[in-house]
């Protein structure tokens, strides 16, 4: 698991006032590059090659902006992606490098 606190903003909102389904998607790109880029050792800004491969999102409760920072879990994500090669997509295999940096704890 790795966590990112992210700023929300008005326009993450629906007409309810919660943040939208689809939002969480940009969350989760938001996570993973930041990810990336701690256990790869890339430079704030640099993204790795990847595509995502499927992507799971259980919402566990609403989120508004106000009384957003409490500490709640509102949702669980689960995300498969695939290293790619840069030069067109096809997939790649991971590196031992890149193997031992991400399974690093």
């Amino acid at each position: 698991m790795h966590e990112k606190r992210i700023d929300l903003r008005w326009r993450d909102l629906d007409a309810y006032g919660h943040v939208n389904q689809a939002v969480y998607l940009t969350f989760a790109e938001e996570v993973l590059d930041h990810w990336f880029q701690q256990k790869l050792g890339l430079r704030p800004g640099t993204v790795w090659d990847y595509v995502a491969a499927r992507t799971t999102i259980e919402y566990r409760s609403e989120l508004r902006l106000t009384g957003a920072p409490d500490g709640r879990v509102v949702a669980e994500l689960e995300l498969v992606v695939a290293a790619i090669d840069g030069k067109g997509g096809a997939s790649r295999p991971l590196t031992e490098q890149e193997r031992e940096a991400l399974a690093a704890p």
